[in-house]
């Protein structure tokens, strides 16, 4: 009943009891503050020191933070041994190193249960460990009671009594012990247990000469073997930072010859971009001029058309004037033979049945743009003509952008038309154009051409 109550998808927590070692590097943001780039190197090689010998001590990293360090073992007595020939190691390492460059960790073991969660740990096991790594020495290793009770008469170390110590969210105060000498106590027990056979050996023997006084002249060389070992697995450190600082030379040469080939390739494209420029803004321009002497031609050509028309209109008006004072001498002579009579005066000719009112009006028709390319095609859209006193006006709201244009110009009085144009590319440019036409029968057309080239043609009929 109490399984019916918990939701489907809920997975039970897992537990189990772990020995949790935590690093933290001392001053380690001071270090960085002074010079990011070689600490990080000398974090580097204390970590693959760190991590080798995790994995000789068959324990699990399960989590990192930033220069902190957080690992699992299934023996109190792996995980102390790993930390003191850790904190040996690195004591070897740094005596190789300026005093300014040496990092020195802080260690805290824990033993106690824990919370599984997606290979990560959680609980009061970690957080114990995190507390008493912050009060060991830097270089030091600090363990709390739990693990005291497990490795105790197991391992050849020295341990000081630090007390009950209380911590922050923490519920009750941790007993807590320090290693005393942790950088080389425990190493003749790591030394018997990683050369096999010969350590079972040497034991013995040091057993039998213990025995007959001479324990301490086998214990003086193990330690000169300790430390034989200690310094050959500095020379290999040395020879693999060589490496990877050649390695890393290397690669920085490539970057920058790859860095160099991609400057190379960026400047060749834009000198090829920019006389792509040049040539398209030259045929821009040669396009342009064409079309002004074009317009200008056919101006020119519309204005001697005009003339002519209004030469014409004046030779018409000057005979017909010259009719009308013939009929009119002819009229008077005779009302002179005829009896007098009262004269009926006459209604005055308007004067702008001959001039551009008899233009005015509203002119409903729509413009076309006449496409060629990529096909023929003909795209229109209306625009009423309004047609006052020779002036012309036509405007619309343009499709692509939302914003107002115009056709305006002007008729002469002998029907011919001027238009330019006032709108907007596609992109938003703003574009004009030039028409010119004629008007006929209560009928105006025009045709002319954009800025860009594109034809454009209108046509527009007076509205009754």
């Amino acid at each position: 009943m109490e399984n019916d109550a918990l939701p489907k998808d809920a997975q039970p927590i897992e537990r189990r009891l772990a020995t949790i070692l935590m690093a933290d590097v001392a001053d380690y943001s001071r270090m960085m503050g002074e010079d990011e780039e070689r600490t990080v190197q000398v974090f580097r090689g204390h970590r693959e020191v760190f991590d080798e010998l995790l994995r000789l001590h068959r324990g699990r990293i399960f989590n990192t933070a930033g220069d902190a360090v957080l690992a699992e073992f299934s023996s109190a007595v792996e995980a102390v041994r790993c930390a003191t020939e850790i904190q040996a190691a690195l004591h070897t390492r740094n005596e190789h190193l300026p005093a300014e460059q040496r990092m020195l960790f802080r260690i805290g073991i824990n033993l106690g249960d824990v919370i599984v969660q997606a290979g990560d740990l959680l609980g009061d096991g970690v957080n114990v460990a995190a507390r008493i790594q912050s009060i060991a020495e830097p270089g030091g290793i600090c363990i709390s009671g739990s693990v005291y009770d497990q490795i105790q008469n197991k391992l050849t170390l020295q341990f000081k009594q630090l007390g009950e110590q209380s911590f922050k969210n923490i519920a009750r105060p941790v007993r807590t012990f320090s290693i005393s000498g942790s950088d080389a106590a425990a190493l003749p027990a790591v030394g018997a247990r990683r050369y096999g056979g010969m350590g079972v050996r040497v034991a013995a023997a040091a057993a039998i000469l213990v025995a007959l006084g001479g324990g301490y002249a086998v214990y003086r060389g193990y330690e000169a073997n300790v430390a034989d070992e200690a310094r050959r697995v500095a020379q290999a450190q040395r020879e693999a930072e060589g490496q990877r600082s050649a390695e890393q030379a290397r690669k920085a040469d490539q970057e920058r010859k790859t860095e160099q080939e991609r400057k190379l390739q960026q400047e060749r494209a834009a000198a090829e971009a920019a006389q792509r420029e040049a040539k398209l803004q030259a045929e821009l321009k040669a396009t342009r001029d064409a079309l002004q002497q074009a317009a200008a031609s056919k101006k020119a050509d519309e204005e001697r058309r005009s003339s002519e028309a209004a030469r014409r209109a004046a030779e018409a008006a000057t005979q017909k004037a010259s009719e009308d004072q013939a009929k009119a001498a002819a009229a008077a002579a005779q009302r002179a033979a005829a009896p007098p009579a009262v004269a009926v005066p006459s209604k005055p000719a308007g004067a702008s049945a001959a001039g551009v009112d008899r233009f005015d009006g509203i002119y409903n028709g729509r413009l076309c743009n006449m496409f060629v390319q990529p096909e023929p095609k003909t795209v229109c859209w209306p625009a009423a003509l309004k047609v006052e006193r020779g002036a012309l006006l036509a405007s619309w709201i343009s499709g692509n952008m939302g914003k107002p244009a115009y056709a305006r110009g002007k008729i002469s009085p002998q029907g011919t038309v001027e238009v330019t144009l006032e709108a907007f590319t596609p992109k938003g440019d703003p574009a004009s154009g030039l028409m010119t036409g004629t008007w006929s029968d209560n009928e105006i057309s025009a045709s002319g051409a954009w800025n860009g080239g594109l034809r454009v043609n209108a046509r527009w009929t007076r509205a009754q």
